[in-house]
Parts: structure tokens; sequence; C-alpha cells
């Protein structure tokens, strides 16, 4: 059977080796697509290319976003699925993007459950992802999307946005998403659980860091405008773990970069 959804893995080459080869099942409908940022360790690449469902793709370049960028333009399969290397994946989960895809032809984005350590509010099954639900958005590993739906959208990572990048080190999916859903595109969110993450993830280990911070400050700019997130930027700093004034700070800095380089946002 010719692969109908591709998981398209980003890593880099020191965080390979944590790669669980047992979390990512092997099924005639889907194939993975790993994505690695630096020289992995030749016997790990090696072990790698033993499974046919497995392709490995080095890059000798730096960030999250990019990356991404990468494993999008390496994606072949009708539906796609964003994932990181920290994922274990259950069969009946990718089986069901596969159904939700097959099911509806006008579906463009499927957002998913996964099982973390932390709390994680999700809406009801079929949720529509253009009407927002209090205190939501995707996880990046939580998002799939119909290939052709996403090529002919244009959008593509904010470079400036996530891991690796200078100033805003968070927020590249909730961005993706919302330029994905200002094109036009229809998702929407089924209950099914698909991934387990081990650990909690980034946007809660380093919640407290400027970086993060800042996109917060960022996202709510684009998400809401300029006045509504405005005056709702001292209501996110009190919500913030760092200090008051610090979060205001970190808060409108990532809000002015956004619109200093709304362009490449």
């Amino acid at each position: 059977m010719t692969p109908r959804l591709q998981i398209l893995i980003c890593t880099v080459a020191h965080r390979l080796p944590q790669l669980d080869l047992g979390g990512l099942p092997v099924l005639p409908e889907v194939c993975y697509t790993i994505c690695c940022q630096g020289a992995p360790d030749a016997a790990l690449e090696s072990r790698l290319r033993e499974r046919a469902d497995i392709e490995l793709h080095t890059f000798a370049d730096i960030g999250l976003s990019r990356n991404r960028n990468h494993s999008l333009a390496l994606a072949s399969a009708p539906y796609i699925l964003i994932s990181d290397d920290d994922i274990a994946y259950c069969p009946d989960g990718l089986r069901s993007i596969v159904a939700a895809f097959d099911s509806d032809p006008a579906l463009d984005i499927v957002a998913t459950r996964s099982v973390i350590p932390e709390t994680h509010v999700y809406p009801p099954d079929g949720h529509p992802l253009d009407r927002p639900f209090r205190f939501y958005s995707p996880i990046s590993f939580e998002i799939a999307l119909r290939r052709e739906s996403w090529r002919r959208s244009g959008v593509l990572f904010s470079e400036i946005a996530g891991i690796g990048a200078p100033y805003l080190t968070a927020g590249e999916e909730q961005i993706f998403v919302h330029r994905l859903l200002e094109t036009g595109l229809c998702g929407r969110f089924i209950d099914a659980v698909v991934s387990h993450h081990r650990g909690t993830t980034t946007s809660v280990r380093s919640a407290s860091k400027p970086g993060v911070v800042r996109a917060k400050g960022a996202l709510m700019r684009i998400e809401r405008g300029f006045l509504p997130a405005l005056v709702r930027l001292p209501v996110e700093a009190r919500r913030s773990p760092v200090a008051f004034f610090k979060a205001l700070v970190y808060l409108c800095q990532g809000f002015a970069y956004s619109i200093r380089h709304r362009k490449e946002l």
C-alpha cells in the first residue's frame, strides 16, 4: 500500500539518539521522514535506514522553523503530520487522521489530542479551528494537513519564530495555523488520541524565558489585532510566571517586534 500519511519528524543531531523507534508503528498507510540538523551518529543513521518506512535527511543549518520547512518541502503523501523526536504514536490515532481526511474532501487541517504531562485544554470533537476556544491552541505535533491544500496556501513556518530563532523562541505553530486559516483553509479538531509526548512541552519548560514571553506578545497582536491585544497585555503579564513588570516589558517587546517584522511573521 502507498502511504497515505507522512509523519514529518524534526530534530537535531545530539537529540536523534533519543528517538524511540518503538513509538513509530509500522503501518502500511504511514511513513516517516526525519529531518536532522547536523550530522547524526553513523551507526544510528545506518539503523534508521534499515526501516523501509523511514527516510532520513540531514541539513547543515539551525532553527526549528527552518527545519519544519525542510520537512514540508520533502512531503509527498496526501496527508502530513508535524512531529518531533520525543513522540510515540498510537496506530489507531494515526488511522483516525487518515479516516478524517478521507471522509471529508473539504477538510484541510486536522488537530488531534495528545497525552502530555501538563494540563492542556481541548475543545469538543468536531470544533472548527477558526472559532476560538478558550485557552486552546494546537501543539505542533497535534497538527495534520492535507498536503495539496497546504501547498496551494503557500504558507510556511516563520523562521524568525520558534526554537533557535533570534528573538521569538516559541509560537511558531500558532502563527502557522493562524496564517493557514487566514487563507481560507478548513480546520477541525478531532477528539482522538494520536500521540504521547515524553516530558513537558517547551512552552511549559521555558515559560519564564524572555523569548517565550516575547513570542506571546507577538502572537497576541497577530491573532487578536492591534488594539484588542494592546489593552490585554497587562492581563497576560499578571498571568505570566515572570514578575509582572518584567513580563509586561517582554510582552511589549514581542508586540513591537511583530509589527516591525509583520511581513516575515
